[in-house]
């Protein structure tokens, strides 16, 4: 319960500090819209445009960018700490947060807030209203509730490849690279591109999480889908946390050994 109470404060605070600077929020905000119309179009027309199955394609992809856009924004909005958690590492900004008796990973994550990703989760929502207009409600609904195991699935990716500086020294440049290939993996409509081979491969990567088995689980929404896709989110989460556990103790253990010497 103090978690949750912590966790408004912290977006209470992350909300008066944009607001009290209202033109950086609408510029963040715009031209986060203006860069993923761009890449939308671009990815549409490279391609889609065209195909004889471009109809069906169309709402694909308008699901695929919505969902995506949505847990991806929503996090870095809301906990955007977590984006940087390698970094923190790096620097020596954790040491100060094992020091209180709060989670050092919830005071990562509501320690920032992307102004900009406010224009992903508008985008986001902007394409399910399209979804609804062109009277595809199910797969709206459905684009909605999955974007849910997305965002497990990126906070997951967030975690686990920000726990990279405890075993590989100045890692963090390697966790954002590593960061970035999924995310374009994500934003890629790779279940439709990629032969059956590929989406193999896919499934050995995070874009797995955040992207194809919720793509999936959209398209042929049964219960054991579904199960899975949730299932193996949690799965995902469990493990970059489990990752970051150890990666905590040789932190503190190495420290500790520092301190005797």
């Amino acid at each position: 319960m103090n978690s949750v109470k912590l966790l408004f404060l912290a977006l209470k605070y992350h909300f008066d500090a944009q607001k009290s600077n209202p033109m950086n929020l609408i510029a963040g905000t715009i031209g986060m819209i203006i860069n993923n119309l761009i890449v939308l179009w671009g990815l549409w027309v490279m391609l889609f445009d065209g195909k004889p199955n471009g109809g069906y394609l169309t709402i694909y992809f308008l699901s695929l960018n919505a969902m995506i856009t949505i847990a991806w924004g929503s996090l870095l909005f809301f906990v955007g700490g977590f984006r940087s958690l390698g970094e923190y590492i790096e620097e020596g900004s954790l040491e100060p947060m094992l020091s209180t008796p709060r989670n050092p990973l919830l005071l990562v994550g509501i320690s920032q807030s992307s102004t900009p990703a406010l224009g992903d989760i508008i985008q986001g929502f902007c394409n399910i209203i399209a979804l609804v207009f062109l009277g595809h409600h199910a797969i709206a609904g459905k684009t909605l509730f999955f974007a849910i195991a997305s965002g497990i699935g990126f906070l997951s990716l967030f975690i686990l490849a920000g726990s990279i500086p405890f075993f590989v020294k100045r890692g963090n440049a390697l966790a954002q690279l590593f960061i970035e290939c999924n995310l374009s993996l994500s934003f890629y409509p790779s279940g439709k591109i990629f032969t059956d081979y590929g989406k193999y491969v896919l499934l050995l990567t995070p874009a797995a999480f955040t992207g194809l088995l919720p793509m999936n689980a959209i398209e042929h929404a049964t219960l054991m889908n579904s199960s899975i896709t949730l299932g193996a989110s949690c799965l995902f989460l469990f493990v970059a946390c489990r990752v970051f556990g150890m990666g905590l103790k040789r932190f503190q253990s190495s420290n500790s050994m520092a301190l005797r010497n």
